[in-house]
């Protein structure tokens, strides 16, 4: 049978959980442009520990980060790691960004022995809710927001034993500032990565009830193969029964049979949910949001709410931002923001979740030209496209090749994209913002060109 094997030989004697951080000499190791780094580091400040930050990146690429922790008094050594840090370090907290296998700065933490945890970590061992633990390779972060949205919907209408509901983890959001206002009464659902489920065994910690949306080959480079990858994704199983129940999406075989070998838990409170059945009423399209939904509809059952209000609470749910995000109706025609989609396959994988007809807009960042099969594709399941940006040009001349029947328009804005779709849509279409590119010539981010077409919508209302 295959052994759970940790990312380093004698990564449990390395780490350990502190009492009190006051005066600790604490090393944060990978700051992230994302704000990964922060709120460990804001929250490590307030224990009382004197917190030094390292980064591989420089300062320019971490302005927004380092604009966070401006306030607080935390040393920063950016653009590489320097071994002199080590010197004095009580603690090392360890990014999950952090290649633990090919990282040198982190072997050397280890050789050194000095003891090192995660951020995902000091927060399970400290937090007092129930947790809803939820991983897998794809739909995570879609299926937290959803249950997090039902479960809070539920509360609303008195149908739900939890006094306050949760979200953060993998999602981009730690709970370590929030935990001095957690109860035991309230309920958390937590996105768990298999890079932070690597490190779970080390504090002998389980969710009280766990879902798992699907596996399948995926970050091999961190984890070496797709056995060990299975293996830190069923650390969420833990080492014993999972009180409140499991719930099992698609696996491919040789994951469900390793998931299957740990479980503990009575089969009856194990929920195989499948990627067929009847459709759920959902703001958000696609057949893995129905997936999705039917997870959350399983997990609620586990935890005995009715199906009433959890069916009324995925009626309203928007979806997550930037992803097939719901932004409203227009006369008959409803706006979806896919701003995350920055590569054309991304586009098609949105434009299959849709059954009607569909106005797309396209483009952003020049970077390669757009194949003759994506080009077919879109043409062939829009009604109108609409290309912008930097490479619209490049997308227009693609997608007017392989069909004449696809009108094709070219704007330089969102806003002026959005002006002409709402001329030529009827009512029944889809306004279908997908670019299938970078944002970097007009924007920040994926997020902030999201942004820019929910306020262009909002506008033309």
């Amino acid at each position: 049978m295959p052994q759970d094997t940790n990312s380093m030989k004698g990564q449990t004697d390395h780490m350990r959980t502190t009492a009190s951080f006051v005066g600790c000499e604490v090393l944060v190791v990978g700051l992230g442009r994302f704000q990964g780094g922060v709120s460990v580091s804001r929250w490590l400040a307030d224990q009382g520990a004197r917190v030094t930050v390292t980064d591989q990146a420089g300062a320019d690429t971490l302005q927004a980060s380092l604009a966070s922790l401006a306030d607080l008094d935390i040393k920063m050594q950016l653009g590489g790691h320097d071994t002199n840090l080590l010197a004095n370090t009580d603690l090392a907290i360890i990014n999950p960004a952090v290649n633990k296998r090919q990282s040198p700065f982190f072997q050397e933490i280890v050789r050194r022995g000095i003891p090192w945890t995660t951020e995902i970590n000091l927060f399970c061992e400290r937090c007092p809710a129930t947790v809803i633990g939820v991983t897998g390779t794809f739909g995570k972060s879609t299926t937290c927001a959803m249950l997090a949205h039902v479960l809070s919907h539920a509360h609303a209408a008195t149908q739900t034993p939890f006094t306050n509901v949760h979200l953060g983890g993998n999602i981009g959001r730690s709970l370590l500032p929030q935990l001095d206002k957690m109860q035991p009464s309230d309920v958390v659902v937590l996105e768990l990565s298999s890079a932070q489920l690597e490190d779970i065994p080390a504090i002998d910690w389980k969710p009280g009830l766990v879902i798992v949306t699907n596996i399948s080959a995926q970050h091999i480079d961190q984890h070496g193969t797709f056995e060990q990858y299975i293996l830190a994704k069923r650390h969420i199983l833990g080492s014993g029964n999972i009180a409140k129940g499991v719930v099992l999406g698609a696996m491919q075989g040789e994951a469900e049979k390793l998931f299957m070998q740990r479980l503990c838990t009575p089969y009856d409170r194990v929920m195989h949910i499948t990627n067929t059945g009847d459709a759920i009423e959902l703001r958000i399209p696609g057949a893995h949001n129905q997936a999705n939904a039917r997870q959350v509809l399983a997990a609620c059952h586990l935890l005995g709410i009715g199906e009433s209000p959890v069916r009324g609470g995925l009626a309203t749910f928007g979806g997550l931002p930037h992803r097939l995000e719901y932004v409203g109706t227009l006369d008959g025609v409803d706006y979806y923001n896919d701003s995350k989609s920055t590569a054309p396959v991304a586009t098609i994988s949105a434009i299959k979740s849709l059954s009607r007809p569909i106005v797309a807009i396209v483009g952003g960042k020049r970077n390669t030209q757009p194949s003759g099969e994506w080009a077919a594709e879109i043409a062939n399941r829009c009604r109108v496209v609409i290309c912008m940006g930097e490479s619209g040009g490049d997308f227009a001349q693609a997608i007017k090749q392989p069909s004449t029947s696809c009108t094709v328009h070219i704007c330089d804005t969102i806003a002026s994209a959005l002006s002409y779709a709402r001329k030529v849509t009827r009512a029944g279409d889809v306004v279908l913002f997908s670019p299938g590119a970078a944002s970097f010539d007009q924007f920040n981010n994926y997020e902030h060109r999201g942004e820019v077409f929910v306020e262009s919508y909002r506008a033309i209302r």
